[in-house]
């Protein structure tokens, strides 16, 4: 209690630790628990809005931070009509009115005072700081961790929500005063611009890092770039850090990470799910239509738990997740019970069933949620070790993968090696990446589609009882992401 009531003392008297001024020094806040900077995201609820500090983000301080012209309606104006509403706002101009009665904090940069509040109350917070970031793997990381972590207050990212403007805002939302932080770090965060590497800001008690490879390729020269640059999250490191680390990173990228990790911690965990000489290993995994039944040693200890639809992927993450539970609380046993009950963002490898006619359901894995490299091959390779427990016709659908600049066209062929043989019954390809390398292997069972509509109506014919459709595909770059929805609109259960 000691420590809110110090917390909620530092909001009341914002002008005596960070530059700017109260508007009227009558008007301060009396308690804040919350910090937003779109009105999107305020709550409904009144008695939330009314301990909601609205930092209020000017264009050109958007722009700023995004390096480049962005879509962003100034802050000042998002909340017409709410002013009254809010426990405080800060705001580069004040809001003339003589009806506003709610505080206003007025400062010369507005993102330059998120940065200084969100170091403020990092100050004053003392309990377990998480930073996960990795090529891919770091939202199913941490969404998987705070699921372990249910019955505890866990601050995390909204979403997806990882990059430079947003890590401050979380940072920001100490002030609620949670058990746990828990934070994935885009690359985005990391690199040198403005302040630096944003793990600078979080100091993280943990650090995870899930993988090195092929994203990012089209402002990276090449994975060893990305490896240095991804352990830029070890610089708001210190001796007492722990860095938990996927051995299975090629050796090269690792050795990286490895160097600028001992600048600040000699306390380095590994992990691996391909048998490397780890501290947890992956022992054995026993596939199931719905379940991966999963065996692992952990620090020389033999431990099970099962996963739902579990990819290669998820199977790491899982791992990495543990192994930061076991840092915090010194025991595994209440998270291995939890691991079944996990479910991960919509469009990650999302299990959907898809109804057909005549009272037949056949099942769709959307994983569109996102694409690298490294993702693709995990979809691939969950296809291939779980077609065979389908007794329908099983279709792959792969959209191109985004964000590899130049060296897109070789990468696809790479990847279109691992799609032709992963058995599949139908291959479907979407994207021009794909294109050429569809045609070239043209039949009635591979084939490349222009448009959602008309790949949509070729599924019509092929779907059956309990067959399977895995979707793969990058957000950005086609439409291909509407493809999921697409479908569960048209196989949505029908009431008789």
């Amino acid at each position: 209690m000691e420590k809110i009531v110090q917390i909620q003392n530092l909001v009341k008297e914002l002008d005596r630790y960070l530059p700017g001024y109260f508007l009227n020094e009558e008007l301060r806040p009396v308690e804040l628990t919350e910090v937003e900077y779109q009105h999107n995201m305020l709550s409904r609820n009144p008695a939330i809005l009314a301990k909601t500090m609205f930092i209020s983000i000017s264009s050109e301080r958007r722009d700023y931070v995004n390096r480049k012209p962005v879509k962003w309606t100034d802050g000042n104006v998002q909340i017409i009509g709410k002013e009254n509403l809010l426990g405080l706002i800060v705001t580069e101009t004040p809001i003339e009115s003589a009806r506003l009665t709610t505080p206003q904090f007025i400062v010369e940069n507005s993102w330059e005072f998120m940065l200084g509040f969100s170091k403020l109350v990092r100050t004053h917070f003392h309990k377990p700081a998480i930073a996960i970031t990795g090529s891919v793997g770091k939202t199913s990381t941490r969404m998987l961790l705070t699921h372990l972590l249910n019955e505890r207050k866990v601050l995390e990212n909204r979403g997806n929500h990882n990059t430079r403007f947003a890590i401050p805002l979380y940072m920001s939302k100490l002030l609620k005063e949670p058990d746990v932080l828990n934070l994935e770090v885009s690359l985005n965060a990391l690199n040198g611009y403005d302040t630096g590497s944003m793990s600078k800001l979080i100091r993280p008690n943990i650090v995870i890092i899930t993988s090195i490879g092929e994203a990012h390729l089209s402002s990276m020269k090449d994975t060893s770039t990305i490896a240095l640059y991804k352990a830029k999250v070890l610089e708001g490191a210190n001796e007492e850090t722990t860095l938990i680390l996927n051995a299975d990173i090629e050796k090269k990228e690792r050795d990286i990470i490895l160097k600028k990790a001992r600048k600040y911690t000699n306390r380095i965990l590994t992990y691996s799910a391909k048998g490397q000489d780890a501290d947890v290993r992956l022992k054995h995994v026993q596939h199931e239509k719905f379940y991966d039944a999963i065996e692992i040693t952990f620090f020389g200890e033999t431990l099970t738990y099962r996963l739902p639809t579990g990819s290669n992927g998820l199977i790491e993450n899982s791992l990495a997740a543990l192994m930061a539970y076991y840092q915090i609380y010194k025991e595994t046993g209440p998270a291995l019970l939890k691991m079944e009950s996990f479910k991960s963002l919509p469009k990650t490898m999302e299990m959907v069933p898809l109804y057909l006619p005549a009272n037949k359901k056949a099942f769709m894995i959307d994983d569109s949620h996102n694409a690298a490299v490294p993702s693709m091959l995990n979809a691939i390779d969950y296809f291939k070790t779980h077609r065979f427990f389908y007794r329908g016709k099983t279709v792959l659908i792969t959209g191109q993968i985004a964000d590899l600049g130049e060296k897109g066209p070789w990468v696809h062929v790479k990847i279109m090696k691992d799609i032709l043989g992963s058995g599949a019954d139908y291959i479907f390809g979407y994207g021009d990446l794909f294109k050429d390398l569809f045609k070239q292997e043209e039949s009635d069972k591979v084939r490349w589609f222009d448009n959602l509509k008309e790949l949509r109506s070729a599924l019509f014919g092929i779907l059956d009882e309990d067959s399977l459709v895995v979707l793969k595909g990058s957000v950005t770059g086609s439409d291909f992401h509407k493809l999921g929805d697409l479908l569960k609109e048209e196989y949505q259960k029908r009431e008789d």
